[in-house]
């Protein structure tokens, strides 16, 4: 009874299959035509996307079924993919040559359903928002379409245009998975490695208008995050460390010209920062980066700090521009020259006197030596008073210099005060606009 049913059973092959459908002798017609029974109806192309770069097309040819259980059950089979027509998948964004592999074979089901797998390397051109960078998120559209035939690369350049493509009444654009499962798939499959992380994907099904005509297209928008923690510990941590050291270095006690030399330092390290901002932003956006106009703040404080410490410096500068201990020293050294030549003008007008008293007749006393001795005393006598008020001045002026020292100390205070509160509104506004 065994070997019975044995011999009764059916043994079918691939080529039975291949032999029924009589792809041979129907190659022209299953290649060059769009494989539908009456041409009114719409074809339905599936996409089935994945953000690893896996791209899989299904369609259904009409020309092409047979009953499973004709053939044991065979469902389908794996033919070469230059014996049917298949779809030509363009990508409207790619802003460089498409890189991919098309499977040589495809699937095909006993319904007629064709899968057709290709792996796209594809680099696209998008719009990118780098306001808030580097907390920046971004989204990206790959917008597919149906151009007229993967032979004819110059049909596929007049669809870009908008002249050769199907239109919608012809093949309609689908996507064979919900943005819910491509996410899941997407997820699965993407790297968590790299400087973006990836969001989510969103499918858009759109008709697409060229003039009269409409045409069917599946959009893909895949959001992506930048992973920010590097651009902060390189970039803006030590932006902003320099920015207190600035800060406290201002309100410190110490010259102003020991200041300038330490915020000019910074001001350097803020440049080579800057050349490091330049290397990692896109050199083009709509709007400037948020973290430009904060290392363009942080070095116009910096500056403004200089300038406040110059004019500081500048100010005690002409307030002790001779100093009381050199103009003392000065008087005393003048007054002690004129007491020297006093004390020898007094000498010799006694030994006048005495010589006057003595009789001889060999040196006569001239009278006119006697009134330039005279004249003498009173210009010394003059030079004296002045140099008293001279002396009761400098005194006033020390009395006065701490009084205008602590009138400079106040003011440089309260410069430093007012550039901090700018200082922590500009920052309050930074943060707000990384947030929005």
């Amino acid at each position: 009874m065994a070997s019975r049913d044995a011999s009764m059973k059916q043994i079918c092959t691939y080529h039975d299959v291949v032999e029924y459908l009589n792809i041979s002798s129907k190659k022209e017609l299953l290649l060059y035509s769009i494989p539908k029974q009456n041409w009114e109806e719409t074809l339905e192309v599936g996409l089935d996307f994945t953000l690893i770069s896996i791209l899989s097309v299904v369609w259904k040819d009409e020309f092409i079924s047979w009953n499973p259980l004709d053939f044991c059950n065979i469902t389908s089979i794996t033919l070469p993919v230059n014996l049917f027509w298949t779809p030509h998948i363009f990508i409207d964004e790619q802003a460089d040559e498409d890189k991919y592999t098309v499977s040589r074979f495809i699937d095909i089901s006993s319904d007629g359903s064709i899968s057709l797998f290709q792996a796209h390397q594809l680099t696209s051109a998008c719009n990118l928002d780098i306001h808030p960078f580097p907390f920046d998120e971004q989204k990206c559209n790959l917008t597919m379409g149906l151009a007229l035939h993967e032979d004819c690369p110059e049909l596929a350049v007049l669809w870009v245009m908008g002249l050769i493509f199907f239109p919608e009444n012809e093949v309609k654009m689908k996507s064979i998975k919900t943005s819910q499962k491509t996410n899941q798939d997407s997820r699965r499959h993407y790297l968590a490695g790299g400087e973006w992380k990836f969001e989510n994907v969103r499918i858009i099904e759109e008709t697409q208008t060229y003039g009269l005509s409409k045409y069917s297209s599946v959009i893909y928008e895949i959001a992506m995050k930048r992973r920010s923690i590097l651009h902060e510990l390189i970039v803006i941590l030590p932006i902003f460390v320099l920015f207190l050291l600035d800060m406290a270095i201002s309100c410190a006690f110490s010259s102003p010209a020991e200041k300038i030399a330490f915020k000019v330092t910074m001001i350097l390290q803020v440049s080579f920062l800057s050349t490091m901002l330049i290397d990692k932003l896109p050199p083009t956006s709509d709007y400037p980066p948020v973290i430009a106009i904060f290392f363009t703040g942080i070095f116009a404080f910096m500056v403004l700090g200089i300038l406040e410490n110059a004019c500081m410096e500048y100010f005690k500068e002409q307030n002790s521009k001779f100093p009381s201990f050199k103009t003392k020293n000065f008087i005393r050294k003048f007054l002690r020259k004129k007491k020297i030549k006093a004390e020898d003008s007094v000498t010799d007008v006694g030994e006048e006197i005495a010589m006057e008293n003595k009789p001889t007749r060999e040196f006569p006393l001239v009278e006119n030596d006697i009134t330039d001795s005279l004249v003498f005393l009173k210009q010394l006598s003059l030079e004296l008073q002045q140099i008293k008020k001279h002396l009761a001045l400098e005194e006033s002026k020390e009395v006065s210099g701490p009084a205008i020292q602590d009138k400079y100390v106040r003011l440089g205070k309260c410069l430093c005060y007012i550039r901090l509160v700018l200082s922590l509104g500009f920052i309050a506004f930074i943060v707000v606009q990384w947030r929005s």
